[in-house]
Order: C-alpha cells, then sequence, then structure tokens
C-alpha cells in the first residue's frame, strides 16, 4: 500500500471518528456557552439582590417610617442624589436615568488599594426614588468571583460531560442499528456469490437496502446468465473448430504422404500452420475456461522447437540487416510444451515483426526465457501495446502466463525491447535469472 493511499473504514468507524472530532469542538463550545451564561446570571443575580434590598428598605420605611436610612462604610442608601456625599457622586457621571440599572466604579484608596463602588437606582411608585451604595475591597470581589468561577466550571463540565455522555452512548446505539442491517446485505451479498441461484431476501429493515439487494440479485442473475451462454458457446466452439481443424490436419498428412520433392515443402508449411492453428485454438479454449484442471507436461526439445520458430518467422524480417543469438542452457524442458510454443511463437514474431536491424538475442534456461530485440526508437511500453499485432499476443501470452502461475515482464531500455519469461523449478523453486 502507497503512503498516500489510506486503509479503507468501516461505515462505523468513519462515523465514530467523524462524531469524536464533532463531539470535541461541541464539548469545548458547549462548555464556552455554559461559563457565558453563568457569568451572565451572576451579573443578572448581583443586580436582583440589590433591587432587593431596595424593596427590603421600602418596606421597612413603610412599616416604620421614623426608621433612618442604613449609613455604613459598605451599605448605605439615600432618598436624594444630592444626599450622597459628593466624593461619592464624583466616581459616577450623573445619577441613573432608568431605575434598576447598576452602576460601578473603582476608586483608589489612601494605602493604595482599590475597592469597588456599585450604585443602584429605584424608583418605587409610593416611596419615590432610592439610591442604594454598595463598597467591597478588590480582595474580596476577586475571592468573590474566583469561587464564582470554580463553582461554574465545575457545574458546567459536569453537566457538559453528563450531556455528551449520554449523546455517545445514543449515538453508539443508533450506529449499531445503523450497520446491522449493512452487515446483513454484506453476509447475504457474500453468499450470493458463493450461490447466485439462491432467493432474493428483501427483510431489511431499511427500504434503501432492499432495493440494492434486489439490484445486486438482478445484477448476478444478469452475469450468471452470460456466464452460461458463454460456457455453451464455448462447448459449441470447442467442437466446431475441433472438427475442421482435425479434418485439415488428416488432409494434410495424406497430401505429404502423396507429394512428391518438389511440392512437400510447400504442404509441410502448411501443416506446421495446422498444427500451430490448433495449439492456439486449445490454448484459446483454455483461457477462456475457468477450469483448474492442470494442463498435461511433456518433454520439449528446446533447440528443435526454437529452431523451428526461428524458421517459421524468418520471413517476417524482410530485408532488414537482422542475426539470431540463440543460447541456450538446457536441451530439454519437461513442461507445458505446448503452451509453450505459444508463447514461444508471439515471442519471437513480435521480436522479428517489430525489431529494428542488429541482433536478436534469445535465451532459454531451466528456469525461462528472455528475448531481447533492438527497436528503432524508445517509445513507451503503451505505444507497443496499442499496436494491434503486438498487443493481442502479448495479451495472449500474459494471459497464458498467468494461468499458468509463470511470471511474465517486459521492459524497454537504451533502443531494447526486453521480454523475460520465468516458471518456477519444481526442484529448488528458483526463479530464472540471466546474465
Amino acid at each position: 500500500m502507497s503512503e498516500n493511499q489510506q486503509r479503507a473504514r468501516t461505515l462505523a468507524e468513519q462515523v465514530r471518528w467523524q462524531l469524536l472530532w464533532l463531539g470535541t469542538g461541541l464539548f469545548f463550545v458547549c462548555l464556552l456557552i455554559l461559563l457565558v451564561f453563568s457569568w451572565r446570571a451572576a451579573v443578572i443575580n448581583t443586580n436582583s439582590l440589590m433591587q432587593l434590598e431596595a424593596q427590603s428598605l421600602i418596606r421597612q420605611a413603610a412599616e416604620h417610617p421614623d426608621l433612618p436610612l442604613p449609613r455604613g462604610e459598605t451599605f448605605s442608601a439615600y432618598r436624594q442624589w444630592l444626599d450622597i456625599p459628593e466624593l461619592l457622586r464624583g466616581y459616577f457621571d450623573g445619577p441613573p436615568l432608568s431605575s434598576g440599572k447598576v452602576m460601578e466604579a473603582r476608586l483608589a484608596n489612601a494605602d493604595g488599594s482599590t475597592d469597588y463602588l456599585y450604585l443602584l437606582h429605584y424608583i418605587d411608585d409610593d416611596y419615590g426614588e432610592l439610591f442604594l451604595l454598595s463598597r467591597h475591597s478588590t480582595a474580596e470581589i476577586e475571592e468573590l468571583s474566583l469561587a464564582f468561577v470554580k463553582t461554574a466550571l465545575n457545574q458546567a463540565l459536569w453537566l457538559t460531560l453528563i450531556i455528551f455522555i449520554s449523546l455517545f452512548f445514543l449515538v453508539r446505539w443508533l450506529i449499531r442499528r445503523t450497520t446491522e442491517p449493512l452487515a446483513l446485505l454484506s453476509q447475504w451479498a457474500s453468499s450470493l456469490g458463493r450461490n447466485p441461484d439462491q432467493p432474493l431476501s428483501t427483510n431489511f429493515p431499511i427500504e434503501e437496502l432492499n432495493q440494492l439487494a434486489a439490484q445486486l440479485h438482478e445484477g448476478v442473475g444478469r452475469i450468471q446468465a452470460f456466464n452460461q451462454r458463454e460456457q455453451q458457446f464455448l462447448k459449441h466452439a470447442s467442437h466446431e473448430l475441433r472438427t475442421p481443424l482435425a479434418i485439415i490436419q488428416a488432409s494434410l498428412d495424406t497430401l505429404d504422404l502423396q507429394s512428391n520433392e518438389t511440392s512437400r515443402p510447400a504442404v509441410q508449411r502448411a501443416l506446421r500452420a495446422s498444427t500451430n492453428m490448433r495449439r492456439l485454438s486449445a490454448a484459446l479454449l483454455w483461457l477462456a475456461r475457468e477450469s483448474e484442471q492442470p494442463v498435461d507436461k511433456s518433454d520439449v526439445d528446446v533447440r528443435e522447437l526454437c529452431e523451428q520458430m526461428i524458421r517459421d518467422h524468418r520471413y517476417l524480417v524482410n530485408n532488414r540487416q537482422v542475426d539470431i543469438g540463440l543460447h541456450l542452457d538446457v536441451d530439454t524442458l519437461f513442461i507445458e510444451g505446448e503452451l509453450l510454443s505459444i508463447v514461444i511463437a508471439n515471442l519471437v514474431r513480435n521480436a522479428f515483426m517489430y525489431g529494428a536491424d542488429g541482433v536478436i538475442e534469445l535465451k532459454v534456461s531451466a528456469n525461462g526465457l528472455h528475448i531481447a530485440n533492438p527497436v528503432q526508437t524508445e517509445p513507451s511500453s503503451e505505444e507497443y501495446t496499442d499496436s494491434p499485432g503486438f498487443g493481442l499476443g502479448l495479451q495472449l501470452v500474459q494471459r497464458i502466463c498467468f494461468r499458468l502461475g509463470w511470471e511474465f515482464a517486459f521492459v524497454i531500455e537504451q533502443d531494447v525491447f526486453v521480454v523475460t519469461v520465468a516458471w518456477c523449478d519444481e526442484k529448488n523453486r528458483k526463479v530464472a535469472t540471466f546474465s
């Protein structure tokens, strides 16, 4: 797997990761919102407490008209704006215009400390105006604020955790309920591949999955019908091809016996072409089937086979200056002879047809073969495979090697086209190497 290619995740894993990132972001957002609302609630409570104090003083004044208003160091009440000491009034920009609004001011003490001064303007319909002054040191405010922040943060954290834990189990249950039908569909599709004739299952709890199952069942049915038609065609084609080829082969054998010295070479060429046609037809039919039955092996005379292929395809060289370098490290191979003949024939034909002037090298060892031919230019592999003749031969060789478990490779480097076919030696399982 490449570095840029990521491992495919299941639907449940993908949803879990997305919900994890989403939940983490929402967790901190909700925590921040709770803190802001808690802070706003504290400010509102402060205003409400001062208003309650004002209402309490008004009730006491109504019950006891002679009772003086409190005038303390930390808390004082005044009926008029001008009743407030001028020094304290100077910290504010005039009396509050609206009733119930709390104003805040900071004043410096002689010892360098700072106090907070809060002013509430309260208006009662019967009592009239009332001004409340509340004075607290910075240490008291900070201690109170710190305690409030700790309490608010603790409550917000626990509340957020409870909400998200509940959501986690809810989402987990939803994911399980959602992925269970997909798992059932996957199991059914797997069994459908092994048994295409099984009945259609439409009892999935999600309607879209039932529609998908119906489409899969229909598609597999079409593929199965197509495969059956192909198999039937192969059976007929096998008979229709082999019968005329056998007749041609028998007729040519008869002509070979009756021919004279003048006509015998032409008849023998026709015999070789008929034999190659028979081999090619058998190979194509074998490739078209999906049978796992092994191909029969036989002892192959490597030199005779290679020299025969060179002679049969020598006419493709035309007027080019081409030399053939044949290097054999083994005399006989116990191998699938018919298929080896088709592989060598296709590779030799392509080398003779598309090779440039120079030396075409053909090497065969106990573990594989190697063929190299010069080319006019250094084209890409796609340009060669786009050629009708070369593309068909290449595909045929590739498919034969794939079915037999051989290794097939070709490269173009320094104006030389190199093809390598390697089969494993059954004794030492050594892959072919060429010097």
